[in-house]
């Protein structure tokens, strides 16, 4: 029992530490197209969707934990999550600057969270 809880503690800090991330590489942006008018627009751009992707793999991992550790947390959408992750593994080139910028400015936060809540809940 407590390998299964030290990965699932594992996967919510590395959720909480790409969301962290994130922020940080994202904080410059205060529109889509800020992340296509630099070099560094760009590369920060290509570090938050590769960080997404790492969120939406835990999640996915977390959607089959057979404990649930996402039920409760139903004003996150979980499978939306996970879907985005499957979008940036197989149509990395059709990501949208303003999907994920609306990602990241409306939808991380509450993520976060919803992420430090578990966290306690299961340290």
């Amino acid at each position: 029992m407590r390998n299964s809880k030290l990965t699932l503690l594992d996967k919510l800090a590395e959720i909480h530490e790409s969301i962290e991330l994130i922020e940080d590489w994202s904080s410059f942006a205060t529109q889509p197209l800020d992340f296509m008018v630099s070099p560094y627009g760009v590369m920060a751009f290509n570090a938050c969707v590769m960080r997404l992707q790492v969120i939406g793999e835990n999640v996915g991992k977390l959607l089959k934990d057979e404990n649930q550790p996402l039920s409760g947390y139903d004003s996150i959408p979980w499978q939306a999550i996970y879907s985005m992750r499957n979008l940036i593994s197989h149509e990395y080139s059709n990501i949208d600057e303003e999907v994920v910028y609306s990602v990241i400015k409306s939808d991380l936060l509450p993520l976060k969270k919803a992420i430090e809540s578990m966290m306690e809940k299961y340290c």
